[in-house]
């Protein structure tokens, strides 16, 4: 593990995504290696600034998805600790959450502590804000529709004697739909605002410059495709069920363009070190043992898919 340590010290991202790229490699050597006896066209997407950057977005607007010969699937994956190791699972329809991050900047009146009525305290109004924000998913949308709203981040002063004069906050709001996104996002604007003039301080609420789609597993691709080269590499064969989780992905930005699968590869029976540790978690380590799985899985969906659409058959489920 000291071998991939960050350089940084006290900083990593611990999501998997060099084992990503390492398995997309190693698709591609083996894909390299036939590429006489390939029916077609076979792009590897390796997408910058995943996480926060929308790179998959950005590739989108430069043209990856408009290059003759155009792509008609799209496949891809992340690691899974929560799932035993060489497990694969999966679903149709949404898989991942759209998602929203915002910032919002108090600003009050600071003051000496020992005089809070000469000051528009910005830490109460905060406060305030956190409160008011958790009635959002509870009252805002229907029961039978998932969100997330989670403030992440609360700055203020520094020092015990002194009223500061802002507070930063920083959060994120989650669903599985665009639609109740921009619902939640609506509700996020309109609570800080109002709850801010109640205690007499400003707001300035900013979101980031890409907010992103949920990651959708086409039904008909994942039924009907997907799902059976899934469980032809999965080490118990079938690829299971999965609940859509809240976290997100830029991969949705192509799904959102054309049919595509989404994988959940499992990696979480590691024991030196324990790779079950969930994504962004400080003790997270990678299973490297599954990446070969990831590399069998990724070449299988390219090669399969492609002589589906080279002999014009219809998508249907494969056996070995």
């Amino acid at each position: 593990v000291e071998a991939f340590q960050s350089q940084r010290d006290n900083t990593m991202h611990a999501c998997g995504h060099d084992g990503h790229t390492t398995m997309l490699l190693g698709a591609a050597a083996v894909l390299k290696s036939m590429e006489d006896s390939i029916p077609g066209t076979v792009r590897v997407m390796f997408q910058p600034a995943e996480e926060g950057g929308a790179g998959a977005k950005r590739m989108r607007e430069e043209g990856v998805l408009q290059k003759e010969p155009k792509p008609q699937y799209a496949f891809g994956m992340h690691v899974w600790p929560t799932l035993p190791s060489g497990t694969i699972a999966g679903r149709a329809g949404p898989i991942l959450a759209a998602c929203e991050r915002f910032e919002i900047l108090i600003a009050g009146v600071g003051g000496h502590a020992a005089m809070p009525h000469l000051t528009i305290d910005p830490i109460v109004t905060a406060s305030a804000i956190v409160m008011n924000l958790q009635s959002i998913v509870s009252r805002s949308i229907s029961p039978l529709e998932s969100g997330v709203c989670s403030i992440t981040k609360l700055e203020a002063g520094d020092a015990f004697n002194v009223i500061p004069a802002s507070v930063l906050m920083r959060g994120t709001i989650r669903a599985l739909s665009t639609e109740t996104l921009l619902s939640l996002r609506d509700r996020v604007q309109h609570i800080v605002e109002t709850t801010a003039a109640t205690y007499g301080a400003n707001t300035t609420i900013t979101y980031s410059p890409d907010f992103y789609p949920p990651t959708v597993n086409d039904p008909a691709l994942y039924q009907e495709f997907s799902k059976s080269v899934g469980a032809l590499v999965a080490d118990n064969g079938q690829v299971l069920e999965t609940e859509p989780t809240m976290g997100a992905e830029d991969f949705s930005f192509v799904a959102e363009a054309i049919p595509s699968t989404f994988f959940m590869l499992g990696q979480g029976s590691g024991k030196e070190p324990a790779t079950n540790y969930g994504l962004h978690h400080p003790h997270f380590a990678l299973d490297e043992s599954v990446m070969p799985k990831g590399v069998e899985l990724h070449v299988n969906l390219a090669l399969r898919a492609l002589r589906k659409l080279q002999k014009g058959e219809p998508l249907e489920p494969v056996t070995a």
